[in-house]
Protein backbone atom coordinates (compact mmCIF):
# COMPACT_ATOMS: atom_id res chain seq x y z
CA UNK A 1 0.00 0.00 0.00
CA UNK A 2 2.86 2.40 0.76
CA UNK A 3 4.26 2.10 -2.77
CA UNK A 4 0.84 2.39 -4.40
CA UNK A 5 -0.08 5.62 -2.60
CA UNK A 6 3.48 7.00 -2.51
CA UNK A 7 3.48 7.63 1.26
CA UNK A 8 6.50 8.50 3.35
CA UNK A 9 7.46 6.16 6.26
CA UNK A 10 6.06 8.50 8.94
CA UNK A 11 2.62 8.61 7.34
CA UNK A 12 2.64 4.84 6.84
CA UNK A 13 3.38 4.27 10.52
CA UNK A 14 0.61 6.69 11.51
CA UNK A 15 -1.86 4.87 9.28
CA UNK A 16 -0.94 1.53 10.84
CA UNK A 17 -1.44 3.11 14.24
CA UNK A 18 -4.96 4.05 13.11
CA UNK A 19 -5.46 0.42 12.04
CA UNK A 20 -5.45 1.30 8.32
CA UNK A 21 -3.83 -1.67 6.62
CA UNK A 22 -5.56 -1.56 3.24
CA UNK A 23 -6.81 1.01 0.73
CA UNK A 24 -10.39 0.23 1.72
CA UNK A 25 -9.52 0.94 5.37
CA UNK A 26 -8.28 4.41 4.37
CA UNK A 27 -11.40 5.14 2.31
CA UNK A 28 -13.72 4.16 5.15
CA UNK A 29 -11.94 5.78 8.08
CA UNK A 30 -13.16 9.11 9.49
CA UNK A 31 -10.70 11.99 8.98
CA UNK A 32 -11.00 12.83 12.70
CA UNK A 33 -9.42 9.49 13.55
CA UNK A 34 -6.47 10.29 11.30
CA UNK A 35 -5.99 13.58 13.16
CA UNK A 36 -5.79 11.53 16.37
CA UNK A 37 -2.63 9.83 15.05
CA UNK A 38 -0.97 13.16 14.19
CA UNK A 39 -1.89 13.27 10.50
CA UNK A 40 -2.74 16.82 9.42
CA UNK A 41 -6.05 17.61 7.79
CA UNK A 42 -4.27 18.41 4.54
CA UNK A 43 -2.41 15.09 4.51
CA UNK A 44 -5.53 13.18 5.58
CA UNK A 45 -7.52 14.56 2.64
CA UNK A 46 -4.63 13.86 0.27
CA UNK A 47 -4.28 10.26 1.46
CA UNK A 48 -8.02 9.58 1.16
CA UNK A 49 -8.07 11.13 -2.32
CA UNK A 50 -5.16 8.96 -3.48
CA UNK A 51 -6.83 5.88 -2.00
CA UNK A 52 -10.10 6.67 -3.78
CA UNK A 53 -8.34 7.19 -7.13
CA UNK A 54 -6.51 3.90 -6.72
CA UNK A 55 -9.74 2.07 -5.95
CA UNK A 56 -11.44 3.61 -9.01
CA UNK A 57 -8.58 2.72 -11.32
CA UNK A 58 -9.85 0.52 -14.17
CA UNK A 59 -13.37 0.66 -12.68
CA UNK A 60 -14.84 3.29 -15.01
CA UNK A 61 -15.72 2.18 -18.53
CA UNK A 62 -17.33 3.59 -21.64
CA UNK A 63 -20.63 2.00 -22.71
CA UNK A 64 -19.08 -0.15 -25.43
CA UNK A 65 -16.52 -1.52 -22.92
CA UNK A 66 -19.14 -2.83 -20.49
CA UNK A 67 -19.67 -6.57 -20.79
CA UNK A 68 -23.24 -7.40 -21.82
CA UNK A 69 -25.36 -9.33 -19.31
CA UNK A 70 -25.96 -12.99 -19.93
CA UNK A 71 -29.54 -13.62 -21.09
CA UNK A 72 -31.94 -16.53 -21.55
CA UNK A 73 -34.04 -16.49 -24.72
CA UNK A 74 -37.81 -16.32 -24.19
CA UNK A 75 -38.39 -18.45 -27.26
CA UNK A 76 -40.12 -15.57 -29.03
CA UNK A 77 -37.76 -13.69 -31.42
CA UNK A 78 -39.80 -10.46 -31.22
CA UNK A 79 -39.69 -10.35 -27.43
CA UNK A 80 -36.01 -11.33 -27.45
CA UNK A 81 -35.24 -8.42 -29.77
CA UNK A 82 -37.08 -6.00 -27.47
CA UNK A 83 -35.28 -7.36 -24.39
CA UNK A 84 -31.94 -7.45 -26.27
CA UNK A 85 -31.63 -11.22 -26.05
CA UNK A 86 -34.16 -12.33 -23.47
CA UNK A 87 -34.44 -12.41 -19.68
CA UNK A 88 -31.16 -11.22 -18.09
CA UNK A 89 -29.33 -13.28 -15.48
CA UNK A 90 -28.71 -10.14 -13.46
CA UNK A 91 -30.69 -8.77 -10.53
CA UNK A 92 -34.35 -9.28 -9.69
CA UNK A 93 -36.52 -9.44 -12.83
CA UNK A 94 -40.22 -8.76 -12.22
CA UNK A 95 -43.15 -9.35 -14.55
CA UNK A 96 -46.47 -7.96 -13.37
CA UNK A 97 -49.95 -7.88 -14.83
CA UNK A 98 -53.61 -8.74 -14.33
CA UNK A 99 -54.80 -12.25 -13.58
CA UNK A 100 -54.88 -14.41 -16.71
CA UNK A 101 -52.64 -12.11 -18.76
CA UNK A 102 -49.94 -14.79 -19.25
CA UNK A 103 -47.45 -14.40 -16.38
CA UNK A 104 -47.48 -18.10 -15.47
CA UNK A 105 -47.26 -19.03 -19.15
CA UNK A 106 -44.18 -16.81 -19.44
CA UNK A 107 -42.63 -18.53 -16.40
CA UNK A 108 -43.35 -22.05 -17.66
CA UNK A 109 -41.76 -21.21 -20.99
CA UNK A 110 -38.63 -19.83 -19.28
CA UNK A 111 -38.37 -23.06 -17.24
CA UNK A 112 -38.22 -24.94 -20.55
CA UNK A 113 -36.08 -22.43 -22.44
CA UNK A 114 -33.27 -22.60 -19.89
CA UNK A 115 -32.96 -26.34 -20.59
CA UNK A 116 -32.44 -25.94 -24.33
CA UNK A 117 -28.97 -26.22 -25.93
CA UNK A 118 -26.89 -23.06 -26.27
CA UNK A 119 -27.44 -22.86 -30.02
CA UNK A 120 -31.21 -22.55 -29.40
CA UNK A 121 -30.84 -19.73 -26.89
CA UNK A 122 -30.93 -21.99 -23.84
CA UNK A 123 -28.31 -22.72 -21.19
CA UNK A 124 -28.52 -26.52 -20.88
CA UNK A 125 -29.42 -26.00 -17.23
CA UNK A 126 -32.35 -26.67 -14.88
CA UNK A 127 -35.08 -24.60 -13.22
CA UNK A 128 -36.58 -24.03 -9.79
CA UNK A 129 -40.26 -23.06 -9.76
CA UNK A 130 -41.67 -21.72 -6.47
CA UNK A 131 -45.44 -21.29 -6.56
CA UNK A 132 -47.23 -19.28 -3.89
CA UNK A 133 -50.86 -19.21 -5.05
CA UNK A 134 -52.58 -21.70 -7.34
CA UNK A 135 -51.77 -25.36 -7.86
CA UNK A 136 -48.84 -25.85 -10.23
CA UNK A 137 -50.16 -25.98 -13.83
CA UNK A 138 -48.81 -29.45 -14.60
CA UNK A 139 -51.30 -30.07 -17.44
CA UNK A 140 -50.16 -26.95 -19.31
CA UNK A 141 -46.51 -27.86 -18.69
CA UNK A 142 -47.10 -31.34 -20.13
CA UNK A 143 -48.65 -29.78 -23.24
CA UNK A 144 -45.69 -27.43 -23.68
CA UNK A 145 -43.19 -30.26 -23.19
CA UNK A 146 -44.82 -32.28 -25.99
CA UNK A 147 -44.75 -29.27 -28.32
CA UNK A 148 -41.11 -28.46 -27.46
CA UNK A 149 -40.04 -32.04 -28.16
CA UNK A 150 -41.85 -32.03 -31.52
CA UNK A 151 -40.60 -28.56 -32.45
CA UNK A 152 -36.94 -29.33 -31.75
CA UNK A 153 -37.03 -33.06 -32.61
CA UNK A 154 -36.11 -33.96 -29.02
CA UNK A 155 -37.05 -36.81 -26.76
CA UNK A 156 -36.22 -34.93 -23.58
CA UNK A 157 -38.01 -35.25 -20.26
CA UNK A 158 -38.13 -31.52 -19.49
CA UNK A 159 -40.31 -32.07 -16.40
CA UNK A 160 -37.55 -33.98 -14.59
CA UNK A 161 -35.40 -30.85 -14.63
CA UNK A 162 -37.92 -28.47 -13.03
CA UNK A 163 -37.85 -28.55 -9.23
CA UNK A 164 -41.18 -27.40 -7.81
CA UNK A 165 -41.98 -26.02 -4.35
CA UNK A 166 -45.14 -24.42 -2.99
CA UNK A 167 -44.81 -21.78 -0.25
CA UNK A 168 -47.51 -19.57 1.22
CA UNK A 169 -45.74 -17.59 3.95
CA UNK A 170 -42.73 -15.23 3.97
CA UNK A 171 -41.07 -17.22 6.78
CA UNK A 172 -41.29 -20.42 4.73
CA UNK A 173 -39.86 -18.56 1.74
CA UNK A 174 -36.86 -17.39 3.77
CA UNK A 175 -36.29 -20.90 5.13
CA UNK A 176 -36.32 -22.28 1.59
CA UNK A 177 -33.92 -19.63 0.28
CA UNK A 178 -31.62 -20.06 3.28
CA UNK A 179 -31.43 -23.85 3.51
CA UNK A 180 -33.21 -26.05 0.96
CA UNK A 181 -32.45 -24.09 -2.19
CA UNK A 182 -28.70 -23.58 -1.56
CA UNK A 183 -28.37 -27.33 -0.91
CA UNK A 184 -30.21 -28.14 -4.13
CA UNK A 185 -28.16 -25.69 -6.16
CA UNK A 186 -24.91 -27.06 -4.81
CA UNK A 187 -25.40 -30.28 -6.80
CA UNK A 188 -27.97 -29.34 -9.46
CA UNK A 189 -27.17 -27.04 -12.37
CA UNK A 190 -29.92 -24.47 -11.77
CA UNK A 191 -30.09 -21.71 -14.39
CA UNK A 192 -33.24 -19.88 -13.27
CA UNK A 193 -35.22 -19.37 -10.05
CA UNK A 194 -38.89 -18.55 -10.65
CA UNK A 195 -41.25 -17.22 -7.96
CA UNK A 196 -44.90 -17.07 -9.05
CA UNK A 197 -45.92 -14.76 -7.41
CA UNK A 198 -44.28 -12.59 -4.74
CA UNK A 199 -47.65 -11.10 -3.75
CA UNK A 200 -48.99 -14.57 -2.89
CA UNK A 201 -46.91 -15.04 0.24
CA UNK A 202 -48.14 -11.73 1.68
CA UNK A 203 -51.83 -12.25 0.86
CA UNK A 204 -52.71 -13.32 4.43
CA UNK A 205 -51.43 -9.95 5.72
CA UNK A 206 -53.60 -7.77 3.49
CA UNK A 207 -56.13 -6.83 6.19
CA UNK A 208 -53.74 -5.46 8.80
CA UNK A 209 -50.28 -5.46 7.25
CA UNK A 210 -47.20 -4.67 9.32
CA UNK A 211 -45.39 -2.53 6.75
CA UNK A 212 -42.10 -2.43 8.65
CA UNK A 213 -41.96 -6.22 8.98
CA UNK A 214 -43.03 -6.59 5.35
CA UNK A 215 -40.24 -4.30 4.13
CA UNK A 216 -37.76 -6.32 6.15
CA UNK A 217 -38.99 -9.50 4.49
CA UNK A 218 -38.62 -7.89 1.05
CA UNK A 219 -35.01 -7.01 1.79
CA UNK A 220 -34.14 -10.41 3.27
CA UNK A 221 -35.76 -12.36 0.44
CA UNK A 222 -34.09 -10.36 -2.33
CA UNK A 223 -30.73 -10.38 -0.54
CA UNK A 224 -30.77 -14.17 -0.33
CA UNK A 225 -31.82 -14.44 -3.97
CA UNK A 226 -29.02 -12.14 -5.12
CA UNK A 227 -26.53 -14.13 -3.01
CA UNK A 228 -27.61 -17.32 -4.80
CA UNK A 229 -27.43 -15.52 -8.15
CA UNK A 230 -23.89 -14.32 -7.53
CA UNK A 231 -22.77 -17.76 -6.39
CA UNK A 232 -24.48 -19.88 -9.06
CA UNK A 233 -24.88 -17.38 -11.95
CA UNK A 234 -28.62 -17.91 -12.41
CA UNK A 235 -31.54 -15.73 -13.49
CA UNK A 236 -34.24 -14.67 -11.01
CA UNK A 237 -37.73 -14.20 -12.44
CA UNK A 238 -40.56 -13.07 -10.15
CA UNK A 239 -44.19 -12.40 -11.05
CA UNK A 240 -46.40 -9.87 -9.28
CA UNK A 241 -50.10 -9.06 -9.19
CA UNK A 242 -51.66 -5.62 -9.72
CA UNK A 243 -53.67 -3.21 -7.60
CA UNK A 244 -55.84 -0.22 -8.53
CA UNK A 245 -54.35 3.08 -7.41
CA UNK A 246 -57.41 5.17 -6.48
CA UNK A 247 -55.29 8.33 -6.13
CA UNK A 248 -53.68 8.30 -9.59
CA UNK A 249 -56.30 6.18 -11.35
CA UNK A 250 -53.59 3.83 -12.62
CA UNK A 251 -52.96 0.12 -12.17
CA UNK A 252 -49.78 -0.52 -10.20
CA UNK A 253 -47.81 -3.61 -9.14
CA UNK A 254 -48.70 -4.96 -5.70
CA UNK A 255 -46.60 -4.37 -2.56
CA UNK A 256 -45.81 -0.71 -3.24
CA UNK A 257 -42.57 1.23 -3.28
CA UNK A 258 -40.93 -0.87 -0.55
CA UNK A 259 -40.95 -3.86 -2.90
CA UNK A 260 -40.20 -1.84 -6.06
CA UNK A 261 -36.92 -0.65 -4.55
CA UNK A 262 -35.71 -4.28 -4.60
CA UNK A 263 -36.51 -4.84 -8.28
CA UNK A 264 -33.77 -4.46 -10.91
CA UNK A 265 -35.87 -4.73 -14.07
CA UNK A 266 -39.65 -4.46 -14.30
CA UNK A 267 -41.78 -5.62 -17.24
CA UNK A 268 -45.55 -5.27 -17.56
CA UNK A 269 -47.83 -7.73 -19.39
CA UNK A 270 -51.12 -6.43 -20.78
CA UNK A 271 -53.99 -8.03 -22.68
CA UNK A 272 -55.23 -6.12 -25.74
CA UNK A 273 -58.72 -5.99 -27.26
CA UNK A 274 -57.65 -8.00 -30.35
CA UNK A 275 -56.45 -10.92 -28.15
CA UNK A 276 -52.81 -9.96 -28.56
CA UNK A 277 -50.65 -9.25 -25.51
CA UNK A 278 -48.10 -6.52 -24.89
CA UNK A 279 -44.91 -6.73 -22.89
CA UNK A 280 -43.66 -3.31 -21.83
CA UNK A 281 -40.31 -2.37 -20.31
CA UNK A 282 -41.22 -0.18 -17.32
CA UNK A 283 -37.62 0.19 -16.14
CA UNK A 284 -34.34 -1.66 -16.60
CA UNK A 285 -30.71 -0.57 -16.22
CA UNK A 286 -29.79 -1.60 -19.76
CA UNK A 287 -33.05 -1.21 -21.71
CA UNK A 288 -34.99 1.83 -22.95
CA UNK A 289 -38.71 2.12 -22.17
CA UNK A 290 -40.29 0.19 -25.03
CA UNK A 291 -42.97 -2.40 -25.76
CA UNK A 292 -43.90 -5.10 -28.25
CA UNK A 293 -47.01 -7.15 -29.04
CA UNK A 294 -47.12 -10.95 -29.03
CA UNK A 295 -49.63 -13.77 -28.75
CA UNK A 296 -49.97 -16.92 -26.64
CA UNK A 297 -51.09 -20.07 -28.40
CA UNK A 298 -50.85 -23.78 -27.62
CA UNK A 299 -47.10 -23.63 -28.27
CA UNK A 300 -46.39 -20.67 -25.99
CA UNK A 301 -45.27 -17.12 -26.75
CA UNK A 302 -45.34 -16.27 -30.48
Amino acid sequence: MDNILCLNPDLSCSLLEANCKTIDDIIKIDIKKLKNVNISLENANLIKLRAAKERLKNKIFTLDQIEKWDRISTGCPTIDKTLQGGVPSHGIIEIYGASGVGKTQFCLQMALQVQLPLELGGKQREAVYIGTEDVFPSRRLKQLVEIYNNRHNFNKCFKDHIYIEHLAEPKKMLECLSTNLPKLMSYKNIGIIIIDSIAGIFRSENENPNYIARSRYFHEITTKLITLQNKFNCAILITNQIVDNIITGTIDPCLGLAWSNNVTSRFCLKRNIDKTRTIEVIFAPDLPPTSVEFMIDSGGLV
